[in-house]
């Protein structure tokens, strides 16, 4: 199965495309992308502001079965720190989870404690590859100043500094 061109609608050949026919290709889609991101959250914070206002927890469609869910999150690091120290000792325990990170300053120290250790840090990491791409932005040519003289009366090193 290929992809399709969404533009177009033809099938692309992804494997056949130059470099640069496959990074133009990738920025039509980012274009594309970003714009149905925008679109749908856009569509998601209506039907949410709608649900609320109405006071509904369910939306009956034909097409889907729209549940409003409410989370919550923590609003600041900080203040579940200070919490933490508030809370009395003996409900610690249940109000409380410590969740263990691998902090890579400290394990690059650890793995330096000799091979058994090395070998037991380099297996918590799995490599994988990406890609980061920086978009170029053409810029527009500068129209040509018309001082009235001809281009072999203008002196081109007059701004030189050497």
């Amino acid at each position: 199965m290929g992809i399709v061109n969404a533009r177009t609608g033809e099938v692309m050949e992804l494997d056949a495309m130059s470099d640069e026919q496959l990074v133009l290709e990738l920025k039509e889609l980012e274009d594309v992308y970003q714009l149905a991101r925008e679109a749908r959250d856009a569509a998601k914070l209506t039907l949410i502001s709608r649900m609320v206002e109405d006071g509904a927890k369910l939306r009956l469609t034909p097409v889907a079965k729209v549940r409003l869910q409410k989370s919550v999150k923590i609003r600041d690091k900080k203040m579940v720190d200070k919490l933490f120290e508030l809370c009395p000792e003996q409900l610690k325990e249940k109000c409380f989870k410590h969740d263990l990170r691998p902090l890579k300053s400290g394990l690059n120290e650890l793995a330096k404690l000799g091979d058994d250790w090395k070998t037991r840090v380099d297996a918590l990491y799995q490599e994988t590859n990406s890609l980061k791409i920086e978009w170029l932005v053409p810029e527009e040519p500068e129209e040509p100043e018309d001082t009235g003289k001809a281009d072999s009366d203008v002196d081109m090193t007059a701004d030189v500094p050497f």
